[in-house]
């Protein structure tokens, strides 16, 4: 399914902890049951607000395939240009056309310009009922790997929480990438008709010296400055990465991660520090998630 993964042998004991797993996804016991039944609904996720100004990320995902494709905002009006961008995307790339938009009943969803888009492409838009968020339980349920995924990412190697939005990004980089209960071939095979290239992936958060190039940077001038694993960057053979000086996200093509140490002495700007420097992701300022829109999409 995948090419560049090291194979794993020895198998795990059952009793195993992983302590960023305990941090990022340990749930409270199930409470045992009654004759009333109490129903828990979880409809937009809010996070704390980040540094960019963006306080929203829709999830869009492919009913068929599990992928999902996340796009920050930073306001709802944004959804339907995101949608838009969306569609030719994933058109393109499975040669079919969306026929159905599952989502709540948000008014991101409803507004008129939303509901004419739709019905100019034959797009079909099922609503679920109010404070009924099992009726778009893949949604919900995606959301919920997405959050978990991040916190673990920024648990294991105690990366500042502002930077959650890169997380968010990168988590939904490794679910298109790992196969799940549903299909057999990983989201992304699926979507574009090849195996996933997984030799050059990185620890979330590792160490790093990246390379400056000649023409920035004097004879005598150090060749590398220390950095942090953020991501990947679509459409770009290159990583994303943390300048440690600067606090900015840079992207950079040759960089040598030290991913077997934590990287204690590596300096960050603590969480009470006013934020003065914004990530860049996509070309667009800071995309930092606050609350999460969810979405289904289903093709022929």
């Amino acid at each position: 399914m995948t090419e560049g993964v090291p194979r794993i042998t020895g198998g795990v004991p059952e009793d195993d902890v992983c302590a960023s797993c305990c941090m990022g996804k340990l749930k409270a016991d199930n409470y045992p049951r009654h004759p009333e039944k109490v129903v828990k609904s979880a409809g937009v996720l809010g996070l704390t607000r980040t540094p960019g100004g963006c306080t929203y990320v829709v999830t869009f995902i492919d009913d068929y395939s599990r992928h999902v494709t996340v796009h920050f905002m930073k306001a709802k009006s944004e959804v339907l240009s995101k949608f838009k961008f969306y569609k030719a995307a994933m058109e393109n790339a499975m040669g079919k056309s969306i026929k159905r938009l599952r989502s709540d009943n948000g008014g991101e969803y409803t507004g008129r310009q939303f509901k004419a888009f739709l019905n100019q492409h034959g797009i079909k838009h099922e609503k679920t009922v109010p404070y009924t968020p099992q009726q778009n339980g893949l949604a919900e349920r995606m959301n919920r790997s997405l959050v978990e995924m991040a916190r673990c990412l920024l648990y294991h190697e105690s990366v500042n929480k502002k930077w959650r939005a890169e997380a968010v990004n990168t988590a939904a980089w490794i679910i298109n990438r790992i196969p799940n209960s549903v299909t057999v071939k990983t989201p992304f095979e699926i979507v574009y008709k090849s195996k996933p290239q997984l030799r050059n992936v990185k620890v979330f958060g590792a160490l790093g010296y990246a390379h400056i190039p000649d023409e920035k940077r004097r004879k005598l001038d150090a060749k590398a400055f220390k950095c942090r694993f953020l991501g990947y960057e679509d459409g770009v053979k290159g990583y994303r990465v943390l300048n440690a000086s600067t606090g900015k996200v840079q992207i950079v093509r040759t960089v040598k991660f030290i991913e077997t140490t934590n990287p204690q002495h590596l300096m960050v700007h603590d969480e009470d520090e006013p934020a003065t420097n914004v990530p860049v992701m996509n070309g667009q300022p800071s995309k930092s998630a606050m609350e999460i829109v969810p979405a289904v999409v289903e093709g022929c």
